[in-house]
């Protein structure tokens, strides 16, 4: 188990999963499995499955960039990533998993194992409870559909949240707490954009749960970044739309 959780110990614990799968199955079956995808319809999960294998070569990029920050010597670490990278090509898809496997020989996990223990510690860990509080409530938020007197705009809002969320906990075993924080962004920039519409509808149901959905995401992303040292910013900055609204 990595000491930090950085971009690196990420992809070390996805990575170290993945030595442990792929006996006759393809490389996309594979992924869907450690990355927890449970889209069927095949199309949709061919594009769930490449817009977090590509999140994870994101992370590969800013591991690399906060390496070449501190000048520790490229030959500690490149080729290791270099194969890294080759593992993560979507046009494996297709093939047997080990076409993946094959660059993810144990020194290739060694480097990137001391690599997770040289970057800085950039977040706490999120516990499986929280994010078990947070799928609680999408499903509340999601209930509050059935309610056939929501405004259309409204309606549409919550359905698009919802999404974002879904999105961001499947990200999170990726990217980290940062999913949260920009899925949250998003959301408050459209509540902002359509804060009439939701004025009319603020005591209803739906808009408190709404409310209280991004709360307790804001509270998870605030305590994972350690952003209860600048006043917690996700909360600040929901505090202020409660004013406007």
């Amino acid at each position: 188990m990595p000491k930090n959780i950085n971009s690196a110990s990420r992809l070390f614990k996805i990575l170290e999963q993945a030595q442990l799968h792929g006996k006759n199955k393809t490389a996309l079956e594979v992924w869907a499995e450690i990355l927890d995808v449970s889209e069927k319809h095949s199309h949709r999960r061919v594009v769930a499955v490449g817009e977090l294998v590509h999140a994870m070569h994101r992370e590969l990029e800013h591991a690399t960039a906060e390496l070449a920050t501190g000048n520790f010597s490229k030959n500690l670490y490149e080729r290791a990533f270099s194969q890294i990278e080759h593992a993560l090509s979507p046009m494996l898809f297709p093939n047997s998993w080990d076409h993946v496997k094959q660059y993810l020989t144990p020194e290739v996990l060694t480097a990137l194992a001391f690599c997770t223990e040289i970057l800085p510690d950039e977040e706490a860990q999120i516990s499986a409870e929280e994010i078990s509080s947070i799928r609680i409530k999408v499903e509340e938020l999601r209930t509050s559909l059935n309610d056939i007197d929501m405004p259309l705009r409204l309606r549409s809002l919550i359905q698009h949240h919802i999404k974002l969320i879904e999105n961001a906990l499947a990200e999170y075993p990726v990217v980290g707490a940062k999913a949260l924080r920009e899925a949250a962004r998003t959301a408050l920039g459209e509540m902002i954009e359509a804060k009439d519409e939701i004025a009319v509808a603020k005591n209803s149901s739906a808009v408190a749960t709404l409310g209280s959905v991004w709360k307790t995401v804001n509270q998870a992303a605030d305590v994972a970044l350690k952003a209860e040292k600048i006043a917690q910013l996700g909360q600040r900055a929901w505090d202020t739309l409660n004013g406007i609204l």
